[in-house]
This record gives structure tokens, sequence and C-alpha cells, in this order.
């Protein structure tokens, strides 16, 4: 794929498209993901139109504040969006920084990441997760085919060379390493916490093999699971029967019928219990309550690991309130 001639073509028939009268839904969200109900209280804007003819997917574009289009693309969904198809993400001042394919919600196929300069930076491609219930680190998911530094030199052609990881602003390098075929391979390293832990870890063929991670105040830790995401203990069937026994309807909008999806974020502690609990998506203030309750009530769960250690992790979840069959 051209990623020049694939933008242009794209933008150019959503500009067409928006020229036709259509039905959207408008949201204010900030960039944790919380809606708001005033623009100004926002970081970006998401607008949301009916589909095009002799297609069932809607169109999606999200705007920064200045006016500039932050993302481009089409969804399953029209709230919470579940991508799918073609999409193109932008930097605030409309550099390209992302174009690329999204399945079932699910990022796939290939990917073009750019500096903030314009430059391209990587040229990847994604794998297709199927196991919903399993987790892939994305070292595994992601094979790179190119990889150039800021002023265009070549860093890894055809898979091989030395890539470099920056963090999202392209500020610091996180980590660093040979890639072979597309894979890490070898000794690789990297930082984490401003610089203040640095680890070491070994690759073959794109499989992480261990890691030491080295703590500001010299300790070493060995490690065989780079990292892994928060899970209630027991699993999904555990956390389903925690949920069907402790969830109680509120009267009030079970009276009125009231229904819905309410969207929380909350911190699962490197001890495993849940804090910070925020509102994203309110349906109802005794809906919204009632899902604080029951998940600030949860028993702990396993934490986030992140280069062998238990880390704190952002979690976002939808939480159903439905009537049907009462």
């Amino acid at each position: 794929m051209n990623p020049k001639f694939y933008l242009a073509s794209f933008i150019a028939c959503f500009l067409a498209l928006n020229g036709f009268a259509q039905k959207q839904n408008v949201y204010f969200l900030k960039n944790n993901g919380k809606y708001v109900t005033e623009r100004d209280s926002a970081d970006y804007t998401r607008i949301v139109r009916e589909p095009d003819s002799g297609t069932v997917l809607y169109n999606v574009i999200e705007y920064y504040l200045n006016g500039n289009p932050k993302m481009i693309g089409k969804s399953s969904t029209i709230d919470p969006i579940k991508l799918e198809g073609q999409f193109v993400s932008f930097y605030p001042d409309k550099n390209k920084k992302r174009i690329g394919t999204y399945e079932n919600g699910q990022l796939t196929g290939e990917i073009y990441d750019y500096y903030p300069n314009g430059k391209l930076y990587r040229q990847s491609t994604c794998l297709k997760f199927t196991d919903k219930k399993s987790f892939m680190p994305e070292d595994e998911k992601q094979t790179v085919q190119a990889a150039y530094d800021s002023t265009g030199a070549i860093l890894v052609k055809d898979g091989d060379g030395h890539y470099p990881i920056f963090d999202g602003n392209f500020k610091t390098i996180k980590e660093e390493g040979d890639v072979k075929d597309g894979k890490k391979n070898g000794t690789w390293k990297g930082t984490l916490n401003q610089g203040k832990v640095t680890f070491t870890e070994e690759y073959a063929d794109g499989k992480f093999m261990k890691g030491t991670r080295t703590e500001e105040n010299g300790t070493t830790i060995n490690y065989t699971v780079k990292e892994a995401l928060p899970t209630f203990k027991g699993g999904e069937s555990a956390f389903g029967r925690y949920l069907s026994q402790n969830v109680h309807y509120p009267a009030r909008p079970k009276q009125r019928n009231i229904q819905g999806r309410v969207i929380l974020s909350f911190t699962v502690e490197k001890d495993g219990s849940l804090t910070d609990f925020k509102i994203l998506k309110s349906v109802d203030p005794d809906l919204d309550a009632e899902a604080i309750r029951v998940l600030s009530q949860s028993p702990k769960w396993n934490p986030g690991i992140q280069q062998g250690a238990a880390v704190k992790v952002a979690y976002t979840m939808p939480f159903n309130f439905s009537l049907g069959g009462r």
C-alpha cells in the first residue's frame, strides 16, 4: 500500500461525504476517555455520522479544540465506538500520525507511524489476535518491516536493523535493540520511570526469554514474565459470579425503566486493590453509584506486571445495567 496515495484518497472521500447533510451525534471527551458536557471542558470532540449508502459503518471524525482533525475512521457502533476498516490519525498541527486498519475494534495489518515533523518513523504489521481470553505482549503482536530516524535515514530495512522505540511524544527512547525478520532478537535495553529504572532483556525470534530490572536504589530483579494485565482472581467466570451476586439494581432507575452502559475507570494498585474510581460516561446517578460501590468492594485483583514488577494500571470497564425479562 502506498501510504501517501491512501491518505489522500481516504481524506478526499471523507470530505466529499461531508458535503451532504447527515444525522450525527457529537461527544466531548477528555484524553482519558471521560465524557464531558461542554466543549470548553473537553480535550477533543468526536462526531459520529450515519452510515453512507451501501454500508453499515458509521463515519467517525475527531477534532482537536483548535479545529484540526485528530482521527478519521469508521465504526460498527455509535457509542462507544468500535473502529472498523481504514483510519488516519493526526498530530494537532495536522501532520499525519498513523495510518492503519481496524478489524472488530482491533488494530491489524499494515501500520504506518510518523514523527511529529511528518517523516515516516515505522512501517509494521500487526497480527490479528483472536484469543481474547489470553494476553499477548505488544512485542509479539507486531513485526517491523522498516524504521527511520527523524531525518529519514534508514534504521531497519526488510525487517533487519537496530530499532529504537520512543515514548508517545518522541522525546525519549523507551527501549532499543536489534530486530531480525521484523522481530526483536538478542539483547534489548530500556528505561522506566523517567530513566530511574533500567532493564535488559533477551529475545529469540521475537519471543521474550528473560530479563533483569535494576531499581533506582540498585536492587536487581530477574524475571521471566515481562508484562501482564491486571485480572480478577479466578478469571472472567469468577468475576461474573462476583457481579451477579453483588450487583443490586437501584429502585428508582428500576421503577423508571432506566437502563444503559456506565463506563468507568479505576486504578489497580500494586497490591491488587482498586482505587480512584471515575465515571467516564454516566447513565443515571444511582446506576453510576452502584457500579462504583460493587467495584470498590471487590476482592483484590492480581496486579499488572511490567518488566517483572507489579505496577499501577489504569483500567476502563463498561458496566451494563439491563432490565430485560423483568
